[in-house]
């Protein structure tokens, strides 16, 4: 079935997870084994720090953390991306891209900057750099479920919406873990394209995954509104 809703939809904004700082840890496995240097063992320890720092405690003092953890570190891409997820999830988002450009802007950036950017500029309302990170992420790992999420967000904001559906039903083929917010996100896609049968369904089976989520009961409600009429 296929009607044109009566009013745009908005998205919900996708919400990216803290992923572990990359290991700095020291290659056991190899015959030659040499024990680490103390530079090696202090930036184990700074590591630990910064990972340890999002397990409790208050915002502030976690952004505090990881900003000492940056600031001795500034060079190493690993604290830096720690970092720039933390200012945006305080709002800093232009100290957040500030921070992690220098690092998404090479070919070769370590797997989760180009993501962590992508994120970044859609909470800018950029989405044409959004999009930019995001393929680049996909071209480095196409499992990217995240970057494929943050691809159709964009996508979906420069109302290019059947290549946004793309994107986000890649994201859930590759999804891991509770595949709810990027359901959703496809169900409303769907309704703005007028696909009111398509996204009830979406919705329903989003449901049954977390029954206790709000906007899922929100939007399937104004979604049935809308097929009703």
């Amino acid at each position: 079935m296929n009607i044109k809703p009566a009013a745009p939809l908005l998205l919900v904004t996708a919400i990216i997870a803290l992923g572990g700082c990359q290991t700095l840890g020291i290659d056991r496995t190899a015959g030659d084994y040499t024990p680490p240097s103390r530079e090696q063992r202090l930036d184990n320890a700074i590591e630990k720090a910064a990972i340890q720092a999002y397990k409790g405690g208050s915002a502030s003092a976690k952004l505090l953390a990881l900003e000492k953890q940056y600031k001795r570190n500034s060079d190493k891409d690993p604290y830096a991306l720690a970092y720039a997820i933390g200012l945006r999830q305080a709002g800093y988002l232009n100290r957040a891209s500030a921070i992690l450009k220098p690092f998404a802007d090479q070919e070769e950036a370590t797997k989760g900057i180009k993501t962590e950017m992508s994120m970044i500029a859609l909470g800018l309302g950029d989405y044409d750099n959004a999009e930019t990170y995001a393929q680049g992420a996909i071209i480095q790992d196409p499992g990217d479920h995240y970057a494929y999420q943050n691809l159709g967000i964009a996508l979906d904001a420069k109302e290019m919406h059947p290549e946004a559906e793309r994107a986000f039903r890649k994201g859930l083929e590759y999804w891991e873990g509770d595949p709810t917010t990027i359901m959703n996100n496809l169900a409303l896609n769907l309704a703005t394209q007028g696909f009111i049968d398509d996204a009830v369904e979406v919705l329903e089976r989003a449901k049954k995954i977390s029954p206790d989520r709000i906007e899922i009961e929100r939007n399937l409600r104004i979604i049935r509104t809308l097929n009703e009429r």
